[in-house]
């Protein structure tokens, strides 16, 4: 009999494979057409456009071990970061790793010297533990640790809180300092990278092996003695064992188990312009609270994603906007004028507009008490989501890896700690 695993995100993909690698046979069943869940790329007008703005952490261990990497055909982004302010401008990088920032690094007057020092020596002490043991200690937020660290509000404000922001989707920092940590050490072991076909190649790539019927909705589980009768738009589908990986509302409703769902929202803008408005391929950090937190250029890293002679910048807008589309394509507009001034900015054209209204889940301090586990009152029935982990593509695969352990009895895998 077949194991049927609900939902074609990352978390499923990667259960579906793993099991189909030890010998199961696997349907997944996907309600919608797109594979990969927010890990998408379309095609628009000749570009390729991801859903929001994402790049692969190639040093997750998840990532290590379920993806080819060189198959993917990446290309990584510079390890630093351009501090924007209104007649200025700080870039701040890695030398090692981005020797072209490391003089403007020293310069930069959004960092103190201090800053800069205690920066270097948060690094050397986060390269020694496990990455995985970066995860635990005090509940704090990343703020008050940054704070209890000794860093200036300066460099909180105009490098830290648009940086770690544009990750962790709140520009506050009170998300888990673990996370904080954990990201950081990610960052420290190993490039951010985008596929040279954009994020979708990730699902591409676990789809090779996977079994996917696109378009069908599972309505409800009925749990047998030895087995699960899926009750669906194409009709009854009789399993081996299911695993829902799906939205954190459709596991509740199909499987009875409440996952943590306070959700963190964000918009994404992609414009497309005919003349190249910025040479720069590091991240564009705004340093001050306005309406853009990060933007980058992807075409001068990545051009392959848009069309020969045409330029990509995707803009990232942190919480619910509060004006419609045109209102926001407007301020945004209004923010870049201030770095490109308002003649330029003319000549972006905006391509797309996507508002995520659940692009994470909220990870404050504590927020692991509230994961949910993989198994549920029923019997032949365990979850993949990353609402088990943490809001990655790290806890995403790490949930399916530990699903497609439940199933495999794998107990290796099973007692592999969150994060590792």
């Amino acid at each position: 009999m077949t194991t049927v695993v609900i939902g074609a995100g990352l978390a499923g993909l990667t259960a579906a494979r793993l099991l189909g690698r030890a010998g199961r046979r696997v349907r997944v069943l996907e309600a919608g057409r797109e594979l990969g869940g927010r890990v998408q790329t379309r095609h628009v007008d000749g570009f390729r456009v991801d859903l929001g703005f994402q790049v692969l952490f190639t040093a997750y261990p998840a990532v290590q071990r379920n993806l080819d990497l060189e198959a993917l055909n990446l290309t990584s982004l510079p390890a630093g970061a351009v501090i924007r302010e209104v007649g200025r401008s700080d870039t701040v990088g890695d030398p090692l790793r981005d020797p072209a920032s490391a003089l403007s690094t020293l310069r930069a007057a959004s960092l103190s010297a201090r800053d800069k020092l205690l920066l270097a020596r948060l690094v050397l002490r986060l390269k020694s533990p496990a990455p995985h043991s970066l995860l635990t200690g005090t509940a704090e937020t990343t703020l008050d640790y940054l704070r209890r660290s000794g860093f200036s509000y300066r460099a909180i404000d105009h490098f830290f809180a648009p940086f770690f922001g544009g990750i962790f989707l709140r520009r506050d920092l009170s998300t888990s300092a673990g996370l904080f940590r954990y990201y950081l050490r990610m960052l420290i072991d190993g490039p951010t990278a985008i596929p040279r076909g954009g994020m979708g190649e990730i699902a591409r790539q676990l789809v090779q092996e996977v079994n996917v019927t696109p378009n069908v909705f599972v309505h409800e589980l009925r749990p047998r003695t030895d087995h699960v009768t899926l009750l669906t738009s194409v009709g009854e589908i009789d399993a081996r064992e299911v695993i829902v990986a799906t939205s954190p509302p459709e596991i509740q409703r199909l499987a009875g188990v409440a996952v943590p769902h306070t959700p963190v929202s964000s918009s994404y803008l992609h414009y497309a312009a005919d003349v190249n408005l910025d040479s720069e391929k590091r991240l564009l950090l705004n340093a001050h609270d306005g309406v853009v937190n990060n933007a980058i250029w992807l075409s001068n890293t990545v051009p392959e994603l848009a069309p020969p002679g045409k330029h990509l910048l995707s803009v990232t807008v942190l919480g619910r906007p509060r004006q419609d589309d045109t209102q926001l394509d407007h301020a945004v507009r209004a923010e870049l004028s201030r770095w490109y001034g308002p003649d330029e900015v003319e000549k972006l054209r905006l391509l797309t507009l996507d508002h995520l209204p659940f692009a994470q889940f909220a990870q404050p301090p504590g927020f692991e008490a509230s994961l949910a586990g993989h198994a549920t009152s029923w019997p032949h029935v365990v979850i993949a989501s990353e609402a088990t982990s943490s809001s990655s593509i790290q806890g995403a695969m790490e949930s399916g890896e530990k699903a497609a352990a439940i199933v495999l009895n794998d107990v290796q895998s099973l007692s592999r700690p969150r994060g590792a």
